[in-house]
């Protein structure tokens, strides 16, 4: 029992918290006693304070027979009081004066004893990568870590070398290990990580790292800075002056084929992500058309073989080319190089990672195109793929893309992204397209709210349908958290999940929803080719992704008659006009998304169905599969061939790119 404060009326005490008790930030409990000696147990009110912040009211009516037997009062047994505060207001620093004042029957205030307090941080977290006084290359930098919020969820993580800003980290990496630490579940996703370009890094020498955490109540916590040392830029210059020299970029010069056109289209393997379908849907293509033959090289087998082989194509499967040492990527690429001398017309690597495929053409005076699908410099790209890039392969990487004779996008962004990486070659932009006609045909032919009903899609649902890769760059985690954020708000904005599955995140997903109790409104589906369905059903299309060059997913949904919510992302504001086609925000800033879903909630479905008109406008303008198939196909003849067709020549004239010889 606390000591009593011995006021002229009023007998009482704070026990538990105790002076200088370190507390969980999420539950504050406050336990005592208060009693009025002249009122012989009259009704007591109590008014609890942190500093200045009024946090609740309690009336004493707990059994403590320990206070009437020492102040020899029976009616002081039910004396004792107790408060629970969910989230208190935790001042800046974490400590505070909690008082308890008494309110008297005849308006009489007493005070009982205050007692100062300490809270736990509300936020934690580590930089684990890099090490403290690692020494650090300048062309790239990764940083990786960890933030926690006990009370609030982390909106977002600001990166810092020095004083300058590197970005915003992306949120939602698997963190089990975190998880496990803190046993606190949620945070199984609470890892963050930034990758930097040289273009961002400034000056060299001992500096500092640093990680600013926001929570969603604007709470802030600067995690432990980590000490690092940017190497001089002379020690990349020293290491790319001692590769092989570039041989020389091919001309294009005309070359007389006779028969089929031999194509070999190097995959970074045969699921069905978007740049695998993207690339089995031009194969199909070029099988219907008289004069190509198609081989399809991929490391590791998948359902697209059946696909591939059905359309007529050749695959083969099981070439690797290790990324992370050279030698053994030398001895890869020769061979490589050997076999395809004399066989094939034409080399087409279809992602980033298929430069190898582009350099064993180069060696061999065989024309060849290289597809960069992916916003992100290739470094970032393989250390996504769980790979380690040897800086020497880097240089033979930059080598083929300077010595390709045409690098093809989807995205304005990926290009841009790249030259400003320092990669210099014969750059071509052709944007995705989708079947615009089929999709409103599909449309037409199909009764929405059928289509909804046997989709399970209740009456007056608002449906999001984000439709991609579960994998956390694409922000899964983040759209979960935003959708939990609001749901008391607006309880019928819905969402359905669908994508395959990447590295066990869709279980890491399934296990979020089911913590934030979204199991009836968040719907965590398997890949399905056939979105036709979801499609019609849902209202909007949402993008959460923290990078993109020009997703197909969200240009086939606007297609469907969707508006989307997508991120600015590589090439997603060209084509997501806000209040027009949709609706943008910043990427891995759950503030942002919560807004932007706000937003998304309050517009009337009449406006939903103006805007979904729009979109599917502006997709059939500018992104029609017929056009970009035909435009495709006659660049790889072209260039098999040895020229370009005129609409990449004078891309390529008006960027100054390299022109044919």
């Amino acid at each position: 029992m606390g000591e009593d404060v011995g006021m002229e009326r009023v007998a009482g005490a704070i026990d538990a918290p105790t002076a200088g008790s370190d507390l969980d930030p999420r539950d504050l409990r406050v336990e005592g006693w208060a009693y009025d000696r002249t009122g012989r147990g009259a009704s007591l009110q109590l008014d609890f304070y942190l500093d200045d912040h009024w946090i609740g009211r309690a009336t004493p009516s707990h059994s403590r027979p320990d206070v009437a037997q020492a102040l020899d009062e029976p009616e002081a047994e039910l004396s004792g009081f107790e408060l629970h505060v969910a989230a208190p207001p935790i001042p800046p620093g974490g400590r505070a004066l909690l008082r308890t004042i008494v309110n008297l029957p005849d308006g009489a205030q007493e005070t009982l004893a205050p007692v100062t307090v300490r809270f736990r941080p509300t936020i934690g977290g580590v930089i684990d990568l890099p090490a403290p006084r690692s020494q650090l290359d300048p062309k790239w930098l990764r940083i990786w870590g960890w933030a926690y919020a006990w009370v609030s969820p982390v909106s977002r993580v600001d990166v810092f070398l020095g004083d300058d800003w590197l970005g915003r980290a992306s949120l939602g990496r698997r963190r089990p290990d975190v998880a496990t630490a803190l046993a606190e579940p949620d945070a199984e996703l609470s890892g963050f990580e930034l990758h930097v370009a040289s273009r961002q890094i400034r000056g060299i020498g001992l500096t500092q790292i640093r990680a600013v955490v926001t929570a969603l109540d604007g709470s802030k916590e600067t995690l432990t800075p980590v000490a690092v040392r940017i190497r001089p830029t002379s020690a990349t210059a020293t290491a790319a002056s001692s590769s092989p020299g570039p041989p020389g970029a091919i001309a294009l010069t005309p070359r007389r084929l006779d028969g089929p056109i031999r194509i070999l289209w190097s995959a970074r393997g045969l699921d069905q992500g978007g740049s695998q379908l993207r690339m089995a849907e031009l194969v199909e293509r070029a099988q219907q058309e008289a004069g190509f033959h198609s081989t399809v090289l991929s490391p590791t087998d998948g359902p697209l073989r059946s696909v591939l082989e059905a359309a007529g194509a050749t695959v083969r499967v099981g070439h690797t080319v290790p990324f992370d040492d050279v030698a053994g990527y030398e001895r890869s690429v020769a061979r490589l190089s050997e076999w395809l001398d004399g066989r094939f017309d034409l080399v087409v690597g279809f992602t980033v990672t298929s430069f190898p495929a582009v350099d064993a053409a180069v060696r061999a005076g065989v024309p060849s195109v290289l597809r960069i699908g992916e916003a992100e410099p290739l470094r970032t790209v393989v250390d996504w793929l769980s790979g380690t890039l040897d800086r020497d392969v880097e240089l033979r990487a930059r080598r083929s893309v300077a010595c390709a004779s045409v690098i093809l996008s989807n995205s304005h962004a990926a290009i841009a992204n790249y030259r400003a990486d320092g990669y210099t070659g014969r750059f071509v932009v052709l944007g995705t397209g989708v079947d615009t006609v089929e999709a409103r045909a599909y449309a037409e032919a199909t009764d929405r709210e059928e289509c909804r009903r046997l989709l399970g899609v209740r009456p007056g649902e608002r449906l999001l349908l984000c439709s991609a890769s579960l994998w956390s760059i694409k922000g899964q985690a983040l759209l979960v958290n935003a959708l939990g954020a609001l749901h008391g708000e607006h309880p019928d904005l819905t969402c359905a999940l669908v994508g395959l599955d990447y590295d066990g995140y869709a279980q890491a997903i399934s296990s979020l929803i089911a913590r934030r109790g979204l199991q009836a409104e968040v719907r965590n589906l398997p890949f399905d080719r056939d979105l036709r369905p979801w499609r019609h059903a849902a209202d909007v299309a949402v993008c959460p992704s923290e990078t993109e060059a020009l997703p197909a997913a969200v240009l086939e949904a606007m297609a469907s008659g969707l508006p989307a919510l997508a991120c600015r992302v590589g090439d997603l504001e060209q084509i997501v006009e806000p209040g027009v086609t949709g609706w943008l925000c910043d990427h891995s800033d759950l503030e942002a998304m919560i807004e932007a879903l706000e937003e998304v909630a309050l517009t009337s479905p009449e406006r939903l169905r103006a805007m979904g008109a729009a979109a599917a406008n502006a997709v059939a303008r500018s992104h029609n599969l017929t056009e970009v198939l035909d435009r495709s196909t006659a660049l790889l003849r072209s260039v098999a061939q040895g020229r370009l067709p005129d609409w990449a020549e004078a891309q390529t004239i008006a960027s100054g790119d390299p022109q044919p010889e």
